[in-house]
């Protein structure tokens, strides 16, 4: 993405409304000037989330969680603090500056030679030329609407794309670096020819590849892919996840088909929360993505032995991340295309709506090929069930055990004594609150008003100056740094400043999470406590060296000393 001025971060932060993007999230409820939701960071079942409008800050006083804006997207959506910005500048409507100078440039050359090559293509299907392509893009039931939508284009004659990118001054070496041509002796071809052209666009909507469709009678390839290269990792990347996420994130739900073309024909029948993958496996980078949009998986894979086996492969790794899945298998059809085209849009819907969990639908795929008259077969079945259960909570254990000892008249305790996990004891994770000393509520204080208004940076200088933590110094520093820089602090825009400082930001974090309000009286009173802590290790340090000093002169000297702190404590 590159670098953005921290001048810019700031105008950003400070144009968004803390309220509205996290109302894009979270259900907010309002209580009195603040807003709650119920968090989504822990096993939160009553509204636990504070939302402050007038500091533009969150926090969670359960789980200790909170921040500006920024902090609150890098911590839902898993995202980097720079991905957060833009994620938000995006949100609000903000035209953002990235500094080019600091991007790989060689990495720019490569998206804009996409960004021209689909530019060219859809040019193409536009054309006289383009009509024979048009027409079957319109009798598949893929309108203007949906080729605008996806980009999609045409790509002619093997030495026209290559001859339009020298026009633009890109060379051989970097088309052929990208996919786009390929080399046969002293011949240079376009890769992709006579084929309708599918960009595929990574997660933040950048074209770095392309699907290539025969759409004449052809003994060719039906599909052709770009190969990967430094901007295309297949495993990076869902087909459409781009344009659905916002469907997404509205629906709480999102549709998980085989192929690109699979997305295209849900989306122009108004399913909009669909991606794709890029192939039939699933990477740790796509779970995750999937994971950030806190969503159901609705998986609807091929329905043929491929697709079978994916679905259950897809489906134990979706479980295993914690991640709700349901299955949809057409029957009666190979995908949802020929699907709806056999059956129609409502059935579909239908199925999409009344899909089974990924737990009965596994337990009904392992009960295939099986006569569970046979007592071989029906152990077999057991067996597997018992061994698939290892990622479910246990309220699921329970269900199944008590379906399978009911349907096959066995013990119970027998059939939880064959579990991996024996012990089918639900434990939530706790969360520990640590008792706080009257030092570090008065220390958290200080910081806390130090971070929300100058005149309490001006007292800690003039009277205090000093923590014994190494972190609380190292955050009063920072506080000073940035008032003196900026001419002036507010939490929010502070927050910001530190929020890529891995050393303090836990601590700034919990400190956020611990108070509401500030006042004078009540921080003179956090300023004594401090300088009595103080003052009280000085006592103990000045006790240390009169017990190891010899000389009289310094051990009278050191009792003098004591005795002056001991009249001020």
């Amino acid at each position: 993405m590159g670098y953005i001025e921290e001048t810019e971060i700031n105008k950003i932060r400070q144009e968004a409304d803390i309220v509205d993007v996290i109302g894009d999230y979270l259900q907010l409820q309002r209580k009195g000037k603040n807003y709650v939701a119920v968090c989504p960071f822990h096993d939160d079942h009553s509204p636990s989330l504070v939302v402050s409008p007038d500091r533009q800050i969150f926090n969670c006083f359960t789980c200790r969680t909170g921040g500006n804006v920024f902090s609150f997207i890098m911590k839902y959506e898993n995202v980097n603090f720079l991905e957060a910005v833009k994620i938000v500048a995006e949100k609000i409507g903000y035209n953002l500056k990235v500094n080019l100078e600091k991007e790989n440039k060689v990495s720019k050359r490569e998206y804009e030679m996409y960004d021209l090559a689909a530019k060219y293509y859809s040019n193409n299907l536009n054309t006289d030329k383009g009509l024979e392509a048009k027409k079957y893009l319109l009798n598949r039931g893929i309108n203007e609407d949906i080729i605008k939508e996806f980009k999609i284009g045409l790509a002619l004659d093997s030495k026209e794309l290559n001859t339009f990118l020298q026009r633009k001054n890109f060379s051989f070496d970097e088309m052929e670096k990208v996919g786009l041509i390929t080399k046969s002796g002293i011949d240079v071809y376009d890769f992709f020819s006579y084929r309708i052209m599918i960009p595929i666009e990574n997660m933040s909507g950048e074209i770095v590849a392309f699907t290539g469709r025969i759409y004449t009678e052809s003994v060719a390839s039906k599909y052709m892919n770009t190969k990967e290269t430094s901007i295309y990792r297949k495993s990076q990347i869902l087909f459409n996840y781009h344009n659905a996420k916002k469907y997404i994130k509205e629906s709480k739900t999102i549709i998980i088909v085989e192929g690109n073309m699979d997305a295209i024909m849900l989306s122009s029948w108004g399913i909009k929360n669909v991606v794709a993958l890029m192939g039939v496996a699933i990477s740790n980078e796509e779970i995750k993505e999937i994971a950030k949009t806190h969503a159901k998986v609705l998986l609807m894979l091929d329905n043929d032995k491929a697709g079978l086996d994916a679905t259950i492969d897809v489906g134990e790794k979706l479980v295993k991340n914690k991640i709700e899945v349901s299955v949809v298998r057409l029957s009666g059809a190979k995908d949802p295309d020929e699907y709806i085209r056999s059956k129609g849009i409502d059935a579909l819907k239908d199925c999409l709506n009344h899909a089974p969990t990924y737990i009965d639908f596994k337990l009904k795929y392992l009960s295939q090929n099986k006569d569970l008259n046979s007592l071989n077969d029906v152990v077999k079945y057991i067996k597997e069930v018992l061994s698939s259960l290892d990622e479910y909570d246990n309220l699921t254990k329970e269900m199944v055990l008590n379906n399978l000892s009911k349907t096959y008249n066995i013990d119970k305790d027998i059939l939880k004594s064959n579990l991996k996990v024996k012990e089918v004891k639900e434990e939530k994770p706790k969360v520990v609150k640590k008792i706080k000393t009257k030092y570090e509520i008065a220390k958290n204080y200080i910081l806390y008003a130090m971070m929300n208004d100058s005149k309490y940076i001006r007292i800690y200088k003039e009277k205090l100056g000093y923590f014994k933590d190494k972190t609380d110094r190292i955050i009063a520093s920072e506080i000073i740094y940035y008032y003196n820089n900026h001419n002036g602090i507010n939490i929010a825009d502070f927050t910001t400043f530190i929020a890529d400082n891995k050393e303090i930001w836990p601590e700034v974090s919990q400190i956020i999470n611990t108070i509401n309000d500030i006042n004078m009286e009540e921080f003179n009173t956090c300023l004594d406590v401090i300088i009595n802590e103080l003052k009280k290790d000085e006592i103990k340090n000045l006790k240390q060296s009169l017990k190891n000093e010899v000389d009289i002169n310094k051990k009278l000297e050191i009792l003098n000393k004591l005795a002056e702190i001991k009249k001020e404590v």
